[in-house]
């Protein structure tokens, strides 16, 4: 298969000193991709003003990637970055984790909604789709990056990776399983779940807790092929383990709201 010898480039194109890097460029996409989708396709949107949806992406935006840095920078390397504290801010060199991208986000539809007097729930089950969707073609930023990859695989689907972007303890491997492909399907099939599962009129936060339980699965079971250098707790990559805590509490809340037990929720 041609991708079996294809050694992707982070680089799009360079022009002078600037550069359009493929990383940097699907991001961009992305985003504006969940938000075409929550702004015109959603059947559940929410009857907010322009200028108040505009307010509410413009926060999502900067907080979710604080949020990604400050995580990657404190949970991932921060033995690394207290020496290298100005290289915190190059984001350009790497270093974005999505579950705190999530956290962030989660937090200032919180504040916002607080702050507007509007449901929590409505807002975040009008994004989780959304959100899934972007997380879909996000993922393929990793591919030419060329990170974030799994364990050595001779299969047929298995990618190459350049020996400057291998892993300590795996430079005699070649080709390795593309495990942000594997996540790019899942979360796209994620979405498709969501959107089901819109038409048959749950009630509130049974779409947020959806999207939560999907994707901390999906994270979880990542994480065995994963081989990127991760803190290790309680035998599990860090990022693992949050994902299964993740898991549990969104199946367990979604199995207490089909038993009844909980009441409906307008906030």
């Amino acid at each position: 298969m041609f991708w079996q010898d294809f050694l992707a480039q982070a680089t799009l194109f360079s022009w002078g000193p600037v550069s359009i890097r493929w990383y940097g460029l699907l991001m961009v996409l992305a985003i504006l991709l969940a938000a075409f989708y929550a702004l015109k396709k959603a059947k559940n949107k929410p009857q907010i003003s322009q200028n108040k949806l505009d307010e509410l992406f413009f926060y999502l935006l900067i907080f979710g990637l604080l949020g990604a840095r400050l995580y990657h920078v404190f949970f991932f390397s921060w033995t690394y970055f207290s020496h290298n504290l100005l290289e915190i801010f190059q984001v350009w060199h790497g270093g974005l984790a999505i579950q705190g991208a999530l956290l962030a986000g989660v937090l200032t539809v919180y504040f916002w909604t607080k702050k507007n007097n509007m449901s929590f729930w409505q807002i975040s089950d009008w994004l989780a789709p959304a959100l899934s969707l972007g997380q879909f073609l996000g993922r393929w930023g990793n591919y030419f990056n060329q990170e974030l990859f799994g364990k050595p695989s001779d299969a047929w689907y298995a990618i190459p990776i350049a020996t400057v972007n291998r892993v300590e303890g795996f430079k005699n491997f070649t080709h390795f399983q593309p495990t942000f492909f594997y996540e790019s399907i899942l979360d796209l099939f994620l979405f498709f779940v969501l959107v089901y599962l819109i038409k048959k009129k749950p009630q509130r936060s049974v779409i947020t807790w959806a999207y939560l339980a999907g994707y901390g699965l999906i994270r979880f079971s990542l994480e065995f092929l994963r081989i990127d250098p991760a803190p290790i707790v309680f035998g599990l990559r860090f990022p693992q383990l949050i994902s299964l805590v993740l898991f549990l509490v969104a199946i367990f809340y979604l199995f207490l709201k089909k038993s009844r037990v909980l009441p409906k929720l307008n906030k």
